[in-house]
């Protein structure tokens, strides 16, 4: 479990959140500018808030207070954001042995996750001989490869096709992840599909967060259903 509590002041937006990350699909909804790519980043490290504190199981990756704040290579958290982020000079396989680095226990081999995401035959390409959906099926196993803490997706199916997302999807349902996955996206279709938990945000704040009865409550406001 991940606990994260912290404030964020932009010029237009103050960001105040706090919430708990459990085991499974934890989706934020809300849209854009409203402070979801914010939770990512401070949870992942690549942002140090004003003020907050951010906890995996015992060890305190952030609290402002005490002056602590761990860089991103020390967290072991994995991060799929919209754009693939794979380095374009190497070929596939060797981006993810950099992602693995000297990790000596993995969940996953990369090899199965290859073949898991319909991805075996495709090592020796280059990012840019890769279809789009391709290239962010291998950004998840990357952010998978070195047995990440938690997972976090960053509008990760946004510029997919429809039937590429659906793969993923599935493929993401089917590894029984049992580590924390934080998706932020402004789609409940896609959480729909995915989540076990969901939080509601707007304006900078969490205004609502339960299961999938939240999302009822989304989509009938949504689509107009009384």
């Amino acid at each position: 479990m991940i606990e994260v509590s912290f404030t964020q002041r932009y010029p237009k937006i103050k960001i105040e959140v706090s919430l708990s990350l459990q085991r499974g699909f934890n989706f934020i909804l809300g849209p854009s500018g409203c402070g979801k790519t914010t939770v990512i980043k401070t949870v992942s490290g690549l942002l140090k808030p004003d003020e907050g504190l951010v906890k995996c199981c015992d060890e305190v990756f952030l609290d402002t207070r005490k002056d602590i704040f761990l860089p991103p290579q020390r967290r072991r958290i994995g991060v799929v954001f919209q754009e693939h982020g794979l380095l374009p000079h190497l070929k596939v396989r060797e981006n993810l042995s950099f992602a693995v680095g000297k990790v000596r226990q993995v969940r996953f081999r990369p090899e199965e996750l290859l073949e898991r995401f319909g991805l075996k035959g495709l090592e020796n390409r280059y990012p840019d001989e890769l279809s789009g959906g391709q290239k962010q099926r291998v950004a998840v196993v990357m952010a998978l490869a070195f047995n990440p803490r938690a997972l976090l997706m960053d509008e990760p199916f946004s510029s997919l096709d429809v039937d590429t997302k659906l793969e993923i999807i599935e493929f993401l349902k089917e590894l029984e992840l049992n580590i924390p996955v934080l998706v932020v996206s402004h789609d409940p279709v896609e959480a729909l599909l995915l989540a076990d938990r969901v939080f509601i945000m707007r304006e900078g704040r969490i205004i609502r967060q339960g299961g999938k009865e939240v999302l009822g409550e989304l989509l009938d406001k949504l689509y107009g259903g009384k």
